[in-house]
């Protein structure tokens, strides 16, 4: 009598099975990724009620205390360790503390390709609280101009293979930003970030400067290749403790 009644269930969650990868191929991918969402949420819940608030910063900054001789990126066969990409990123945010006015809540538009210095000058500018806007690297002139005044911001970080791009939209830059280039030498009206590097401190900078105080705080914001609104004034802002990030290859 148990035999039959072990066969038809069998047979029903085997038809059940059936059904479910016909019509609902992606049904446990979505339920698990539903599960890890409620996860998360309640971890930010749990987080926000007790004034912790972990950014992208604070995680890797973490990881660097805690396995600092381990590689970060690797680029074109060099390897940066997670202490090198911290040390880097203290004297970005050490030149930028000497060097300007810049502070916590200031937004600055990085317009750089995909290159460690990318990571290292991000984290440094997070590292004081800035704003980071990712400017989209392949558009030029007008497409330039228009999204950097879009994010109105306080500076531009240019890469020096993108200095020419800069240069081309410079004499229609507002006055109030100063743009800072990634390369020794460097036309009339840019300064040169590269050389204040070499001068600055790599030693850790105070946490006041980019402590959080809320979810609701712009952590960054991105300019797409056009399908997400790049172009438009509508560019997508992140807030929040975690977001998504343009890196280089690790």
């Amino acid at each position: 009598m148990l035999l039959p009644w072990l066969t038809g269930f069998g047979a029903g969650l085997l038809f059940l099975h059936f059904v479910q990868k016909l019509l609902f191929p992606y049904f446990w991918e979505d339920l698990w990724f539903l599960l890890k969402v409620v996860r998360y949420g309640i971890q930010m819940e749990i987080y926000k009620l007790r004034g912790e608030l972990v950014t992208v910063l604070d995680k890797f900054l973490s990881h660097a205390r805690r396995q600092p001789q381990k590689a970060f990126i690797i680029y074109e066969g060099d390897v940066y360790t997670y202490e090198d990409v911290d040390k880097r990123s203290n004297k970005v945010a050490h030149a930028f503390l000497t060097h300007s006015s810049l502070k916590r809540g200031d937004v600055v538009a990085l317009l750089m390709s995909n290159e460690p210095d990318f990571v290292h000058v991000w984290f440094g500018l997070a590292k004081l609280g800035c704003v980071v806007a990712f400017l989209n690297s392949n558009i030029r002139c007008n497409s330039l101009l228009h999204c950097i005044c879009t994010c109105e911001p306080k500076a531009v970080v240019v890469g020096g293979d993108l200095l020419g791009s800069i240069e081309e939209i410079l004499p229609s830059l507002p006055k109030h930003i100063t743009v800072w280039a990634m390369k020794d030498s460097v036309p009339q009206g840019v300064v040169s970030l590269q050389e204040k590097l070499s001068l600055a401190s790599d030693e850790p900078v105070p946490t006041r400067h980019h402590v959080t105080s809320s979810l609701k705080s712009t952590c960054l914001y991105i300019f797409t290749s056009g399908t997400t609104g790049g172009s438009s004034p509508n560019f997508p802002r992140i807030t929040g403790s975690y977001d998504s990030r343009k890196v280089p290859k690790t």
